[in-house]
């Protein structure tokens, strides 16, 4: 339990970072590089702040010595023949102590009396941190020429020192996010001015590959990165356009191949179903053949359609939605009805009129097939698309082929399967879609067509 528990919040970690991890390559290059920026002033300001408190604590100890120094030496002038202090000499944070440990001259802070008392019997040069950590102390040791011994203690505060490295704490705290905000803007800016050249070549390409397959970058030879992507594009433009030609005329050879013996098959079919046949199982094969040939032709024209409009020509086409709505409802029958058609027929649709009817009619077709009383066609407007939506009160899709209902081959009546396979294919090749939603009862189709 507790592993599945231990698994379960590694994978949401995991599921964590990735959300948090950056969606672009420049967003990458920015991240990591304000990233690496702050790293190095975190470094700086830490640095800063040692040396500067190595110099602020050996800038306290030379104003303690200088001014011990300097106050030993009055002292031992002054002690020719006893330990005397003269007056108006010691300053404020001086105090002298004789060879008993006894006050003999000068005055501290209360709070760090008991601490220059302590150094009051040092025999040597000690320093000492006063209780709140606010001052220090120093004490010598000195012998007078008069043979006399004695302690000088000084006291310095050390709140200014402290106050100079907050100050610089602040200013190098400061200085640093300005330095990554700088950073991080140019970064950005520069990513940005870099990658720019790259998008567009990308969106070119791919509009090319849609509409134009004859245009090329054609940036020369390949100098720099770009110049080679450039060349690398124009590379795998001419595959696709070739790729795409080799398809478009295999298709239409077939096509065409296959148009001939098919119109004779379904023309000596109606031949003999017109001289009359006495045999009624011979009639019905017949009538099979002839209906089969007629269904295999649409199939034909519409593969022609593909291979003859597969370039931009087409898609620079456009229809109305009035073109589409009433020859699909014709040739379904009379079981179809326009439920809604929002934004009127005068909808445009960027694809010639005959294709959308052809990635159209396959799915009525088939609504009409399965629904018990009605197919019921919803024509929806949006800014960039219109939407089909084609649904039936019959039972349904099975499941068993739901999510391969659109690959070639797939039937749910032991048909051939390349009605709808077909359909997709012919609404994908102008911009558009065609999928399966969800439906309480029966099953419901969504054609997406691009808009004019």
């Amino acid at each position: 339990m507790v592993d599945h528990q231990r698994g379960g919040i590694a994978e949401i970690g995991r599921h964590g970072l990735r959300r948090l991890a950056p969606r672009s390559f420049r967003a990458t290059i920015v991240a990591s590089t304000v990233g690496l920026m702050a790293v190095a002033m975190v470094l700086v300001v830490l640095g800063i702040q040692v040396v500067l408190d190595f110099t602020a604590q050996r800038d306290i100890r030379q104003v303690l010595e200088d001014r011990s120094n300097a106050m030993v030496t009055v002292i031992e002038q002054a002690s020719s023949t006893r330990l005397t202090i003269p007056d108006d000499t010691l300053e404020p944070g001086m105090v002298v102590y004789d060879a008993a440990g006894d006050r003999v001259a000068g005055s501290v802070e209360s709070v760090v009396r008991d601490a220059a008392d302590d150094l009051a019997t040092t025999d040597r040069v000690r320093t000492v941190r006063g209780p709140a950590d606010e001052e220090r102390l120093l004490g010598t040791p000195f012998t007078t020429p008069s043979g006399d011994n004695g302690v000088l203690v000084v006291s310095q505060e050390t709140g200014p020192y402290e106050r100079s490295e907050l100050y610089a704490l602040l200013a190098t705290v400061a200085l640093g996010l300005v330095v990554i905000g700088a950073t991080a803007v140019v970064a950005l800016r520069v990513t940005r001015q870099a990658l720019r050249p790259v998008a567009q070549m990308a969106d070119r390409a791919a509009d090319w590959s849609e509409h134009d397959l004859t245009h090329r970058f054609a940036l020369g030879p390949p100098t720099n990165e770009l110049a080679a992507l450039g060349e690398t594009l124009d590379h795998l433009l001419d595959r696709v356009a070739s790729a795409i030609r080799s398809e478009q005329r295999l298709t239409s050879e077939l096509a065409h191949e296959l148009r001939t013996p098919l119109t004779a098959i379904q023309g000596s079919a109606d031949l003999a179903l017109l001289r009359g046949v006495e045999d009624d199982a011979l009639r019905e094969n017949l009538t099979q053949i002839s209906a089969s040939s007629r269904e295999m032709a649409g199939v034909i024209s519409t593969l022609l359609d593909l291979a003859r409009v597969g370039s931009a020509t087409g898609r620079e086409q456009a229809c109305d939605m009035a073109d589409v709505v009433p020859a699909v409802v014709a040739a379904a029958g009379d079981r179809v009805e326009v439920v809604d058609l929002t934004g009127g027929p005068g909808v445009r649709i960027a694809a010639p009129a005959a294709l959308v009817v052809r990635a159209v009619s396959p799915v009525v077709d088939n609504a009409a097939r399965h629904a018990r009383r009605r197919v019921e066609l919803t024509v929806g407007e949006h800014a960039d698309r219109v939407e089909l939506v084609v649904s039936d009160d019959g039972d349904g899709v099975d499941p068993g082929v739901r999510d391969d209902l659109f690959e070639p081959g797939v039937s749910a009546e032991g048909g051939a399967g390349l009605g709808l396979g077909i359909a997709r294919r012919v609404a994908r090749s102008f911009g558009g879609d065609i999928g399966l939603d969800d439906a309480a009862g029966g099953a419901s189709f969504r054609i997406t067509l691009p808009r004019r």
